[in-house]
């Protein structure tokens, strides 16, 4: 293996490896601050730059590779000599009020000056008059900027959204929108993380608080099944920020969505619907419930009574619920059963589990993607910027299939609109090489070794031939699928499914059928949230007051708000919750907030009810997973306390040939309920929280879009929105409408 010598010492390296590269991997500091160890160097600082033997002048560390033989020398005087001199360089035009800005306490070019001892101007200068941008959640201050870069690169590199851009020349240099004058991204602030100084922030963050006073706790988001690191910023038992950690790279969700626990509609107490809820005593709830539970039971029967469950639940209280339900001696449902159309019966089928086949990061090492029916802004932007990892950082080749044209569309290769829903349609054209596009596409197979397979919510809802895509896999060569991720917003689907619910059609169309017939007498609800779109949730909407209900949640909504008892529960930022990601990791959160008012964790709700029933289950999570989840279901044997986000499930496969024939989908007006972008669900509606205080109105999140799209030769209530970028006879309806 090839050396290179470092200040005397020898050192082991591979082709491709820089001299920082080398020098980070054997703890050999040298300063950077444009250099980003998840994007391509850029060299823009020249804050690394070493001495190289035999070369005539210093050369940046970033972008130097080494080569066999070659001596380095990183802290002479002559190299500290350079990097003083480029220092002062940047700071003659950056303005120093380090006193007011925002990123004081936290800014590279802050500290980086202090470890080169510089504490004073050395060359006097009139500083920049740039002007300050508006971007809707970020303030961008062009005076403060360095222009290392780093935004750019990370916005085209890792999200795929290339919304900036650098515009002029020298020092009239401007970060600025790639298109129109706002950002059109997914805003996910990564570009405020990165950046070295305070020309970026967060607006609801700017002139909040102090960093210095900030209390930093690392939990996980528990808004989408991803499952990435976020660091909370608190005081005074308030988050101020939430950031990216070392390890991940989090969405707008998972950044903007802190506000949620203290919206208007959270309900803090123990409550009895009386013309609105009024506050009574858990235990009188709970009485009351099991009271009216054991009268129906003993004169209807047990299919007079349910309790449906929501995906957005930990795992614990999942399977807490199921275990409940099985006491009563009730039917119990979830939120997947009221969506599920036979996908995921046919993916188990196939596979042999409703497990995800691969990991997320097996998206990266393969050779080619294809994205079918999943818009990844609004359904897991973890799993798209894997992708756009892929694709920049491996070459992979991309292909898109869907009911639009996705906002990272110059990415691909192909990028194909699935007209009518007609999925199956591509993919014969693909498997026939029908036109030059799909003999392309074929190539592509032929010659790639591992492939990924995603598959979102717009194949799930309109193809009506869902075997058709593992037929394609088929096609593709089973022996090349690298993953086959079905992708979800549900933040627990995982836990669903492990806890034996989620896909028994059979039985939720009788429960609808009883509930509509008067049957149904008492319904308990814990994290569900019915749609009023179509389907299933519309049936149950229509006929749910028929019912009594004791929903068990956190906010009042459209549906809760009928219930005749309410139950609060703690969010996810209030207590210790696991959860189990969408490939397979188990995580667990931990606590950044107290508790609001009154509420309880679903366990220890469950325990009151449970030992009315006879068996008093454990108020203790921790105690509930280890004695009734750990080691069972496929998951590992792992102490509740131990859980650590490295650990997965224990997954076995037995793939089947797909038996399957082409019959051409009609042509006609398709409905598909999508993600309004920025927002997952209800959940992330009630993060759209607006405070008005003394110095500004601050809004943290966005509120979500109720904007019907309609594709060419489809129509929706009578009236049509025509979009070329939308597949033809398709209608893409928001979810939260």
């Amino acid at each position: 293996m090839p050396e290179i010598i470092i200040n005397g010492n020898s050192y082991n390296f591979e082709e491709g490896d820089t001299i920082l590269d080398i020098a980070r991997r054997n703890n050999i500091q040298i300063p950077v601050m444009c250099y980003l160890e998840h994007i391509t160097p850029t060299g823009a600082c020249r804050l690394c730059l070493v001495e190289v033997e035999g070369y005539p002048k210093p050369m940046a560390a970033c972008v130097t590779y080494a080569v066999d033989g070659m001596k380095v020398y990183t802290d002479t005087e002559e190299v500290k000599k350079h990097r003083n001199r480029m220092m002062e360089f940047i700071l003659i035009k950056h303005p120093l009020d380090c006193p007011v800005c925002d990123k004081a306490g936290e800014c590279m070019l802050q500290d980086t000056a202090y470890s080169f001892g510089i504490k004073e101007e050395s060359v006097k200068s009139q500083k920049p008059n740039k002007p300050t941008f508006d971007w809707n959640m970020i303030i961008h201050d062009a005076n403060l900027c360095v222009l290392c870069e780093r935004c750019v690169k990370i916005c085209h590199e890792i999200t795929g959204n290339s919304a900036l851009k650098i515009e002029n020349r020298g020092f009239n240099n401007l970060i600025v929108p790639s298109k129109g004058d706002t950002l059109n991204c997914d805003f996910c602030g990564l570009c405020v993380d990165y950046c070295p100084v305070g020309a970026l922030l967060d607006k609801p963050y700017k002139h909040s608080v102090r960093s210095w006073d900030l209390e930093k706790k690392e939990s996980v988001c528990t808004m989408c099944p991803v499952g990435c690191s976020v660091e909370y910023d608190i005081k005074d038992d308030e988050v101020y920020r939430a950031r990216s950690t070392k390890d991940s790279f989090i969405c707008a969700l998972g950044r903007y969505s802190y506000k949620h626990p203290d919206h208007p509609a959270r309900i803090s107490f123990p409550s009895v619907n009386d013309n609105g809820f009024k506050e009574i005593s858990l235990k009188d709830v709970v009485e009351n419930t099991v009271s009216k539970i054991k009268s129906s039971l003993n004169n209807y029967g047990s299919d007079s009574v349910a309790v449906l469950v929501g995906s957005r639940l930990s795992t614990e209280a999942i399977f807490a619920y199921k275990y409940l339900a099985e006491k009563i001696g009730c039917r119990i449902f979830s939120d997947v059963d009221f969506e599920e159309n036979g996908y995921y019966e046919a993916y188990k089928e196939k596979f042999g589990t409703f497990d995800n086949y691969g990991v997320l990061d097996d998206i990266k090492s393969s050779e080619l993607v294809f994205v079918i029916g999943s818009d990844l802004s609004t359904e897991a932007l973890g799993i798209k910027w894997r992708v756009m990892n892929a694709v920049i950082h491996n070459n992979s080749r991309l292909v898109t299939i869907g009911l639009k044209k996705y906002e990272y569309d110059f990415f691909t290769d192909a990028s194909i609109l699935a007209d009518y829903g007609d999925f199956a349609g591509v993919f014969e054209k693909i498997k026939k090489g029908d036109d030059d596009l799909s003999r392309d596409i074929a190539s592509y197979i032929t010659k790639a070794k591992k492939v990924a397979i995603i598959v979102g919510n717009e194949y799930i809802q309109s193809e009506s031939q869902l075997n058709a895509v593992f037929s394609f896999a088929d096609f593709i060569g089973i022996d090349k699928i690298n993953c086959f991720i079905n992708v979800s917003d549900k933040t627990n689907i995982t836990a669903i499914f492990k806890a034996g619910l989620g896909v028994d059609r059979e039985r939720l169309r009788k429960f609808l059928t009883d509930l509509e017939d008067g049957k149904v007498k008492y319904i308990i609800t814990a994290g569900f949230y019915p749609y009023n779109t179509s389907g299933n949730y519309k049936r149950f909407l229509k006929y749910a007051g028929k019912a009594e209900i004791a929903a068990i949640d956190i906010y009042e909504n459209s549906f809760t708000k009928v219930a005749k008892y309410f139950i609060p529960i703690a969010t996810s930022l209030e207590v210790v919750n696991s959860y189990i990601t969408i490939d397979g990791r188990l995580i667990k959160t931990t606590p950044v907030l107290k508790r609001r008012g009154s509420s309880f964790t679903d366990i220890e709700v469950v325990s009151l009810f449970s030992e009315h029933f006879g068996e008093k289950l454990p108020v203790d999570s921790g105690e509930f997973f280890d004695r009734y989840i750990s080691g069972k279901n496929g998951i590992p044997y792992v102490k509740y306390s131990d859980i650590d986000g490295c650990m997965g499930i224990d997954t076995k496969y037995n793939i089947a040939y797909t038996n399957y024939s082409y019959m051409k989908a009609p042509k006609g007006t398709k409905e598909v309920y999508v993600n309004s972008k920025y927002h997952n669900g209800v959940m992330s509606t009630f993060a759209a929280v607006k405070c008005e205080d003394e110095q500004c109105k601050r809004d943290y999140y966005f509120e979500p879009s109720y904007t019907i799209i309609s594709g060419p030769d489809a129509c929706f209530n009578g009236s049509c929105s025509i979009n070329s970028d939308i597949a033809k006879g398709i209608v893409l309806i928001p979810k939260n409408r």
